[in-house]
């Protein structure tokens, strides 16, 4: 089993948006990345999608292979990485596929937790490792049921729907390829899978990454210290 980490990187740098932590930065979340995992380990590769014509800080850092594409939108360019994804020969049956946004981090020791939640349970559809803090926030959470499970060494929980940085196995992509490269709202995509294919997200308590938005960070972790 192996991870196939597809890094979507966009040309900004995300100045003047408040609602960002006052220690964001797009390269302090790749940094973390990298230190969170071994590198050179044969139980991971770093894809890079490049969303841009103008090269920064991304080509000074570590990675396996980098792709350049031109969408010039967030949705779009989730949708040609889906497309990159499926063309990708390495990528073999029990593999696992990481999408991931350019403004998470992680915590150390994510991988190996990963790697045993797929060995314990077969048949997983997706999950993220970010722990929502707006599910213990808004109202229209209030009555929100939730299936607690445990692998070896952590607590998961399933939730309605998540963002755009998830795992999945390289056979459900495959299966959920025609609405994963097409339909647009992470929200609306997650309903639909459930309701119409009955695929389930799951998180993790307390998480293991986090979307590095104010008052949106997953709790219990001090994410500036990290």
């Amino acid at each position: 089993m192996k991870l196939h980490i597809f890094y979507r990187h966009y040309n900004i740098e995300g100045k003047g948006n408040n609602n960002r932590p006052n220690w964001f930065t797009y390269e302090k979340c790749y940094r973390n990345l990298l230190s969170s995992l071994e590198w050179g380990s044969d139980d991971y590769k770093i894809n890079i999608v490049y969303d841009g014509t103008e090269h920064n800080w991304i080509k000074s850092v570590k990675y396996d292979k980098l792709y350049e594409i031109n969408a010039k939108e967030d949705m779009l360019s989730f949708f040609k990485t889906c497309e990159i994804v499926k063309a990708d020969s390495a990528i073999e049956n029990g593999d696992l596929i990481y999408f991931l946004e350019n403004d998470y981090m992680h915590v150390d020791g994510w991988l190996n937790k990963v790697i045993e939640l797929f060995s314990t349970y077969k048949g997983l559809d997706y999950v993220s490792l970010y722990d929502h803090n707006d599910k213990y926030l808004l109202p229209m959470y209030d009555n929100l049921v939730s299936k607690i499970f445990t692998s070896p060494t952590h607590h998961w929980r399933t939730t309605p729907s998540t963002c755009g940085s998830f795992i999945v196995t390289k056979e459900r992509f495959n299966e959920d390829f025609d609405i994963l490269s097409t339909m647009r709202g992470d929200h609306n995509k997650w309903l639909w899978l459930n309701e119409h294919r009955s695929r389930s997200v799951i998180t993790p308590i307390p998480g293991l990454s986090t979307h590095c938005m104010s008052n949106l960070l997953s709790p219990t972790i001090n994410w500036e210290k990290i």
